[in-house]
């Protein structure tokens, strides 16, 4: 029975020492939880991803049906959102849209992050001639403005959906590349990177089981701001003609169709812009809670 007793404490005793532990799922999952406006954002960004996935079945009209009946109808019970210059829905085209915004957001970061940390690794790592040579490349990549670059590959690609995220995607692998440069520079000498390399362990081996993962941490902040600032690059790109074209519903596209409109009938404007900042704004809070939750500098 002692025995029993003893093994059930030290497993409680072992699930508070985890979920005490900084760093870990439970650990940042409890500090999120104590910020009303983080705790906010979450709830915004998955109430739209859900609301976007649902939108074909709940919606009473489709994004793409057009009724010029109902040609700049302000809103109301029939329309909460009013409806565009052919009559289409503006809630349903808003819903729906959100899957291509916060998609070229989620996967071009994604894209990025993966191809900085890999090439962050490599100079980070190798140093010398090599990280001249890379850090050198990126300087000629970061001479442009990002949204600059952003535009002249798509304007070299071509509109699209998957041209908008190869665009972005490549326009920020240099801030990514950096951070991970700056993040293994400053562990490369730890003592159990010395360890692996006494122990003969691969290059390869060494970079990715031993670097990287330690090296990370900073790199989730920096994506979850990415993921803000491509979603807003990517609806800037539409706007301007380089993105998402019309008819497919993306907010930077309906607000491009809007604005000659925006004087006599602003809540063609409205509703899209309103869900660009609320999901920007959104995602830039969970990425500071995130920050404060994983940086040692700021822990309790």
């Amino acid at each position: 029975m002692t025995v029993t007793k003893n093994k059930t404490n030290g497993a409680a005793a072992a699930k508070i020492v985890k979920s005490e532990v900084p760093g870990s799922l439970p650990y940042v999952w409890k500090r999120i939880r104590k910020r009303p406006l983080a705790m906010a954002g979450l709830i915004v960004v998955v109430t739209l991803l859900i609301l976007s996935f649902l939108s074909p079945y709940i919606c009473p009209y489709s994004f793409k049906d057009i009724n010029m009946k109902d040609s700049f109808a302000t809103p109301s019970w029939e329309h909460p959102f009013g409806c565009d210059e052919l009559g289409r829905d503006i809630l349903s085209r808003v819903l729906y849209g959100a899957k291509y915004t916060m998609s070229i957001g989620v996967v071009s970061t994604f894209f990025s992050c993966v191809f900085g940390v890999i090439v962050g690794s490599v100079a980070g790592y190798f140093g010398g001639k090599v990280d001249g040579f890379i850090m050198r490349f990126l300087d000629i990549f970061q001479s442009f403005p990002g949204i600059l670059l952003a535009i002249a590959i798509s304007a070299v690609l071509g509109p699209g959906f998957e041209k908008v995220i190869i665009a972005m995607g490549i326009s920020y692998i240099p801030s990514y590349a950096r951070m991970m440069r700056a993040n293994i520079l400053s562990i490369r000498g730890a003592e159990y990177v010395e360890a692996a390399t006494a122990m003969n362990c691969s290059t390869p081996r060494i970079i990715f089981k031993h670097i990287i993962p330690n090296a990370i941490s900073p790199m989730i902040v920096q994506v979850a701001m990415g993921i803000a600032a491509s979603g807003l690059a990517a609806s800037a790109l539409s706007f301007l003609g380089f993105g998402v074209q019309a008819p497919t519903p993306e907010w930077g596209a309906m607000l491009s169709s809007a604005r000659n409109y925006i004087r006599d009938y602003p809540h063609l404007c409205l509703f899209p812009g309103m869900f660009i900042m609320l999901t920007v704004l959104s995602l830039n809070l969970i990425g500071d809670a995130l920050r404060d939750a994983l940086d040692p500098k700021l822990r309790d």
